[in-house]
């Protein structure tokens, strides 16, 4: 059995015989040959500093960890969503306004606010006092009940209106 020191050699001495194939693999699974060289670094990393006492298959072992690599990369792709790539002509200030809706969505949000104030205007005033007390200010049955003097069946059925209400004229946007 290799000392610690001894078997890390062993990988590494693998590694070196097996980084072109590891390249390889990187830059397939990836699809870009400057971060499958970063890839093959970072595994270079590991392999250099493991404290794995024994591996059967050396090569079997690098690979693993280049493609757990390749899919930790992939997986940081797709959490950072859009990246601003320098090499493209894209103006990183053009990139970032289309983060901003478009003049059709401002709009047509514009017009479900209408509609949804239209829906509130509709409601008796108590029903309304109801819903803005429960939906927008967050307050429970009970405390809206010691605001209002309501039952809790009062407060339900006001509820109700109002959802239904609003419910029937957002129905056009959905």
């Amino acid at each position: 059995m290799l000392s610690p020191t001894g078997f890390r050699n062993s990988l590494l001495a693998d590694f070196e015989q097996e980084r072109e194939s590891l390249l390889r693999l990187a830059a397939r699974k990836i699809g870009d040959v400057e971060e499958a060289h970063d890839i093959v670094q970072d595994a270079f990393v590991r392999v250099a500093g493991a404290s794995v006492q024994s591996v059967e298959d050396g090569p079997a072992y690098l690979r693993t960890i280049v493609i757990n690599l390749v899919r930790d990369r992939m997986r940081r792709r797709k959490v950072a969503g859009h990246v601003v790539d320098s090499q493209q002509e894209t103006n990183p200030i053009e990139w970032a306004a289309s983060d901003t809706p478009s003049p059709e969505q401002i709009i047509y949000h514009r017009q479900r606010l209408g509609a949804f104030e239209q829906a509130l205007k509709s409601l008796s005033p108590r029903s309304r006092e109801v819903f803005i007390l429960r939906k927008l200010h967050g307050k429970s049955h009970d405390e809206i009940a010691s605001v209002t003097g309501l039952s809790q069946s009062a407060i339900e059925k006001h509820l109700y209106r109002a959802l239904t209400a609003c419910r029937d004229i957002l129905k056009n946007f959905d």
